[in-house]
């Protein structure tokens, strides 16, 4: 495992030592492990400041970043917050071409069992000698309920109904943001404001969203009865028979 000394994770990062220490004052980079009386960094260090530098490119205060980490799942979780994270990669970035190697690594133990339901689910596209991803992020998410015992087929029609529902909400809370607002900020044009936040709002909907629909879904889970949900169930079984 790669070892860095405070200059080192310095070089490679391009953050300064005096930065990195102050990052360990205020609890959003761990502390370093010690090498008998020198302190030693991991790549997990470089990975935080790494992810630390791209949140605040991204208009997030550092106090905002440490409740980002304070709220991170486990690892392998697949809580849905992790969709809203503000690391995640943007939309136009979600799609990504893999190739053979790349894929087999990205199923892992799944192996490629799952390959016919995860092309005929609108996951995967064959492209020549590669693998068009239409949206990696949700693909994993895919494979994560796939390993809790959820059908491939089932989880395309969750992900178009999210999708669905996001956009919906989304539209709403820009109509309500305009109404609310009037002409906007000191007279400007609400339109102007948008844009020029944007990357504050979109930082409070990965802050507030994942978290909020988090906490939904483990509301609905304890109390939807298997009687309530019969048609909806038919919903999804005739959307997932459509596709």
């Amino acid at each position: 495992m790669p070892r860095y000394t405070r200059a080192e994770l310095a070089d490679v990062s391009g953050v300064a030592a005096r930065t990195i220490r102050y990052y360990h004052s205020l609890g959003v980079l761990p502390k370093p492990g010690r090498a008998g009386k020198e302190v030693v960094y991991s790549d997990a260090h470089l990975d935080r400041l790494r992810d630390i530098v791209a949140m605040q490119a991204r208009g997030l205060r550092l106090d905002a970043i440490r409740e980002v980490f304070d709220a991170e799942p486990s690892p392998g979780a697949g809580d849905w917050r992790t969709l809203f994270d503000p690391r995640a990669v943007q939309a136009g970035e979600r799609a990504v071409i893999v190739d053979d190697a790349e894929l087999i690594e990205l199923l892992g133990d799944r192996g490629t069992d799952v390959l016919a339901e995860l092309i005929g689910a609108g996951y995967l596209e064959r492209r020549d000698d590669a693998w068009f991803v239409p949206d990696r992020p949700m693909l994993k998410g895919a494979l994560v309920l796939y390993d809790v015992g959820t059908d491939i087929t089932l989880s395309g029609v969750l992900r178009t109904l999210i999708r669905e529902r996001i956009a919906d909400l989304a539209d709403d809370v820009v109509r309500t943001v305009r109404a609310a607002a009037g002409t906007g900020y000191g007279g400007e044009d609400i339109g102007v404001d948008l844009s020029r936040f944007r990357e504050q709002f979109l930082a409070m909907a990965w802050e507030v969203g994942g978290a909020t629909f988090a906490a939904e879904i483990e509301r609905a889970a304890g109390v939807v009865e298997p009687a309530d949900d019969t048609a909806q169930r038919r919903r999804l079984d005739r959307a997932a028979g459509a596709r």
